[in-house]
């Protein structure tokens, strides 16, 4: 049987709970299969200088092949387990149903036999015999309840069936009135059985419901241990990357001062070459600090009426420097007039300005473009660069942690600005989305409908 503790979230409850009774049952059935030979070798004995050899021989040929069809379904069962195929398993017992009803039918019908002329006490050991192989069969089958009703039932519709035949037939005359009284208790002691099954069955079920919630327990334990190893999985990761990255710029800073200190005159060279290692640094602490504040929820998020021209002016106004001395053009398409718009405008702004940030650190040369389009139901912003590009097989991971794009160039940033881009865009309810060619640039698109619909983190 699958891994409890994984499967249990596999399943509805009631399938799982099913495949648990199942797998009880095919544990008993393995338990009693010598024990089952070893009655059915006994009968065979004790009938065979009473019984025509031919009838002997074709119950027990049948008794052996019932065996080998029950052997047969727990072998399979069990295997069907160990691929970690609950499913599989089901669907398998379901149509394998038939087995218990022709495994009771085929014991029972041994009673055909014992209606045959022999010794009042070697019948009674056979009937007892008998009597206590379907009790056996009945204490590992009602596991499953269903299982159990099928086997006793058809047993006792075959007794009765045995009964009749042989009186209609009449082959040999009954030779005392006590086999008629022996297979009536056998009926009665059947339909007890069916009473003492679900007594069992009850027992079953409060084993097996225990172990259903102790899956789940499991699971849930594994689930949060897994959590807490992946948290501090990307803590370490996390440590490494922004040590990584900060040791470049801070040991411009570092050098940068030094040749300051040494040649003063140098000043005029040196200062945007301090700048820019400081602006470098302070990036990658405004986008740890909001991994940090989105790991921990404590991002605000106050829906707000836009003003997108302002907005705009902003960016033009933070990122313009920045292009300018890369030699690139920044160009600032403003929105069309009457656009308005329902977002946080703080955290829109950081959007924006993480895209703008990565469009300007990837491009050589050309310029930058910044946009928006109207939907019918939608702001479209757009991002376009003449950068780099970005390869088709690294599409799907660019907005994945500490991810940058491999390519020469790309030594520059820190991996963060895409992740925390998707991250905010969710929060807010817009959706991310990119194109690009390599070595022709790219796009990134922002879609910000004009209904927001707010999130369970905005919602906290």
């Amino acid at each position: 049987m699958t891994t409890p503790s994984d499967a249990v979230t596999q399943l509805s409850e009631a399938d799982w709970i099913e495949a648990a009774r199942y797998d009880k049952v095919v544990t008993g059935m393995r338990s009693s299969q010598v024990a089952a030979l070893v009655v059915i070798g006994l009968l065979c004995g004790l009938m065979f200088p009473y019984v025509p050899a031919w009838q002997l021989a074709l119950w027990g040929l049948a008794s052996v092949l019932a065996l080998g069809l029950r052997h047969d379904f727990g072998k399979r069962f069990t295997k069907l387990g160990e691929l970690q195929s609950i499913d599989a398993q089901l669907n398998f017992a379901r149509s394998r149903t038939w087995i218990w009803g022709l495994y009771g039918a085929v014991w029972t019908s041994c009673a055909f036999l014992l209606l045959e002329p022999m010794p009042p006490q070697l019948e009674g050991v056979c009937w007892m015999l008998l009597a206590g192989a379907c009790s056996v069969a009945v204490l590992w089958m009602s596991a499953h309840l269903g299982v159990a009703r099928l086997f006793l039932l058809s047993a006792a519709v075959c007794l009765v069936a045995s009964l009749g035949l042989h009186s209609l037939i009449g082959w040999h005359a009954v030779h005392s009135e006590s086999t008629f009284w022996f297979a009536g208790f056998l009926l009665a002691y059947l339909l007890v059985l069916l009473r003492v099954a679900a007594k069992q069955h009850e027992m079953h079920a409060k084993s097996i419901d225990l172990s259903y919630h102790n899956a789940r327990l499991i699971y849930s334990l594994r689930q949060q241990t897994r959590t807490a190893q992946e948290a501090l999985i990307f803590k370490d990761r996390f440590l490494a990357g922004a040590a990584h990255d900060l040791k470049q710029p801070v040991n411009a800073l570092s050098i940068y001062a030094e040749w300051l200190g040494k040649e003063p005159e140098l000043s005029t060279e040196l200062g945007p070459k301090i700048l820019q290692a400081a602006q470098a640094v302070n990036t990658l602490f405004d986008s740890m600090f909001d991994l940090v504040k989105l790991d921990a929820g404590q991002f605000r998020v106050v829906v707000q009426p836009v003003d997108l021209r302002r907005l705009f002016s902003d960016l033009e106004l933070q990122f313009r420097p920045l292009a300018a001395q890369k030699g690139l053009e920044l160009r600032v398409r403003p929105p069309p007039a009457g656009a308005a718009l329902n977002s946080d405008p703080a955290i829109l702004q950081r959007i924006l300005g993480n895209l703008l940030g990565n469009a300007i650190r990837y491009t050589r040369q050309g310029g930058v473009l910044l946009a928006v389009r109207c939907e019918p139901e939608a702001l479209r912003f757009e991002v376009w660069d003449t950068g780099i590009g970005i390869p088709p097989d690294q599409q799907s991971r660019i907005f994945g942690e500490f991810y940058k794009v491999q390519s020469a160039g790309t030594e520059e940033g820190f991996g963060l600005g895409l992740a925390i881009v998707q991250r905010l865009s969710g929060l807010l309810g817009h959706g991310v989305s990119m194109r690009s060619r390599p070595g022709r640039g790219s796009v990134f698109c922002v879609r910000a409908p004009f209904s927001v619909a707010l999130t369970e983190e905005i919602r906290r």
